[in-house]
């Protein structure tokens, strides 16, 4: 014969042991849950507060920890062993709230406007910079193959290979000449 619970509000069903609360609850008696609940909210409060997070933090983890609790009710291999279950997980979940909590700090939006904006180019320049270069490349294939072996000489930041021959001046200014000609005729 069943023990009578005991009636009124937060009342942790006193005469049932965690197992039945657990076997109960996964019945679905909502009673037994909130008998789980009342019996093991001190305990999850007290170790969230161990933790010192702030309040809002405190508050997602021990919801988390029941949220955590009817996810694997189905699944609790012993479910005698509840309150120990119940400790690691307010453990776990309490150290990787403190450990996100640490990542994120309050930032005023007001104080990033004043921030400096980044040496880096802006996306436009960086595109008009590779449009400028792929055009030179274009104009280069329009060009004899002497003088685009000049112009691509020109062109490598490498430092200069004593087995290639140095490129004169003036075949220089005539590639250069001939570059700005195509390239004026593509536009």
């Amino acid at each position: 014969m069943p023990v009578p619970a005991t009636s009124g509000p937060g009342s942790a069903l006193p005469d049932h042991t965690d197992a039945d609360l657990v076997h109960r609850a996964r019945a679905g008696d909502a009673r037994a849950w909130e008998g789980i609940v009342d019996r093991h909210l001190p305990l999850v409060n007290a170790i969230a507060r161990s933790y010192r997070l702030s309040a809002p933090d405190r508050e997602d983890a021990v919801q988390t920890v029941w949220l955590t609790l009817n996810q694997h009710l189905p699944r609790l291999r012993s479910p005698e062993r509840l309150r120990a279950w119940l400790r690691r997980v307010t453990n776990d979940v309490c150290a990787r709230q403190r450990r996100h909590g640490a990542r994120q700090s309050p930032v005023d939006p007001d104080s990033l406007t004043r921030l400096p904006l980044p040496d880096a180019p802006d996306l436009e320049s960086q595109y008009l910079d590779r449009e400028r270069v792929e055009g030179l490349y274009r104009a280069i294939r329009h060009l004899d193959p002497q003088d685009r072996l000049v112009a691509l000489s020109l062109l490598e930041d490498a430092p200069h290979d004593p087995s290639t021959p140095r490129v004169a001046a003036n075949q220089r200014r005539r590639v250069q000449r001939r570059l700005r000609r195509i390239l004026e005729d593509q536009q």
